[in-house]
C-alpha cells in the first residue's frame, strides 16, 4: 500500500504542478532522484537495514509518475501526425519491455542481496534523470536557433514564409516555426 501512496502522490502532485507551470523536463528529472535514492538504498544498506532497504523500495515508486509527464511531453514536441504516433508506439513499447526485462533481472543466483538487479534500478533512474535534462538543453538549443532563423528571415523580409503551416502536417524537424516546450 504504501507504494502505491507513493505513485499515486507522486503523479498526482506532478500532474498539477506541471499543469500550471508547463517544466515537463525538470519534473522528470525531479520524480527520478526519489528513484535514484531508493535504488541506492536498495544497492548500498545492508540488509540488516530493513527500515532503509523498505523505505527504498517505497521511494522507487516515484518513477511511475513520470509516464504521463513523458507522453504530454512527447504530445507536446512532436509534430506530424505519423511521426507522433510512432513516438508514443515507442514510449509506449519501450515501457512494457521494460515491465517484462525488470523483473527477470532479479535472477536466483543473485539471492538474497540481488545486488546487480538493485544497481539496474539505480541506473535507470539515474539515466532517466539525465536524458531528461540532456534533452531539455537540446530543445533549448533547438528554440535558440530556430529564433535566430526566424529573425533573419525577418531582417531579410522574406515574404515566402509559408502562411497556416499548423495545418500541414510538417514534423517538428520540418516547420521551423514549432517551439519545443521544455
Amino acid at each position: 500500500m504504501p507504494s502505491g501512496i507513493v505513485s499515486i502522490l507522486a503523479t498526482v502532485v506532478s500532474g498539477v504542478i506541471v499543469g500550471k507551470s508547463s517544466t515537463r523536463s525538470l519534473w522528470i528529472a525531479a520524480l527520478c532522484v526519489p528513484g535514484i535514492i531508493g535504488g541506492a538504498l536498495m544497492s548500498f544498506l545492508p540488509a540488516q537495514e530493513k527500515a532503509g532497504n523498505l523505505i527504498g523500495v517505497y521511494l522507487v515508486n516515484a518513477i511511475t509518475a513520470t509516464l504521463i509527464l513523458i507522453y504530454s511531453w512527447v504530445a507536446a514536441n512532436v509534430a506530424g501526425h505519423t511521426k507522433r504516433i510512432a513516438a508514443t508506439v515507442a514510449i509506449s513499447g519501450s515501457f512494457s519491455i521494460g515491465n517484462i526485462i525488470g523483473p527477470l533481472t532479479f535472477q536466483a543466483r543473485d539471492a538474497p542481496d540481488y545486488f546487480p538487479a538493485k544497481v539496474t534500478v539505480l541506473a535507470t533512474q539515474g539515466a532517466g534523470a539525465v536524458f531528461a535534462i540532456l534533452l531539455r538543453f537540446y530543445y533549448i538549443y533547438e528554440n535558440r536557433r530556430r529564433d535566430q532563423i526566424e529573425r533573419e528571415r525577418a531582417a531579410e523580409d522574406q515574404s515566402d514564409s509559408l502562411s497556416n503551416v499548423e495545418w500541414m502536417n510538417f514534423t517538428d524537424r520540418e516547420n521551423l516555426t514549432f517551439r519545443y516546450v521544455l
